[in-house]
């Protein structure tokens, strides 16, 4: 898990999903933990996007569409934060199965 400023989120998000793969995931939350989005590459041209925290969401969207989802999930769960942590997941299924056991961190810079 990597912990990055908040002003770097959005180009992170941004390069990760230029460079994922099918089943690639990344999930990131609040220095608290207690609230955030995920973001899993399903296909070519969907990906998955459940936002969790102040409000509640999952969709299914195209990369132009997310860049925009991520933008306002950003201002949403992250009002008054300056610090996010960021976590890579590699052969995902399901959105709701990311599991921490021991996967290598991608670099986001």
């Amino acid at each position: 898990m990597s912990k990055i400023h908040i002003s770097h989120v959005e180009v992170s998000c941004e390069r990760f999903i230029k460079t994922m793969t099918i089943g690639d995931a990344f999930e990131v939350l609040t220095f608290k933990k207690d609230r955030g989005f995920c973001v899993l590459k399903q296909s070519e041209a969907e990906y998955s996007f459940k936002q969790f925290g102040y409000s509640d969401q999952m969709i299914t969207v195209d990369a132009n569409a997310l860049k925009k989802q991520i933008k306002k999930a950003v201002k949403v769960e992250f009002p008054r934060s300056n610090i996010a942590w960021v976590e890579h997941f590699q052969q995902v299924d399901s959105i709701d199965d990311l599991k921490r056991h021991g996967q290598a961190q991608y670099h986001l810079f």
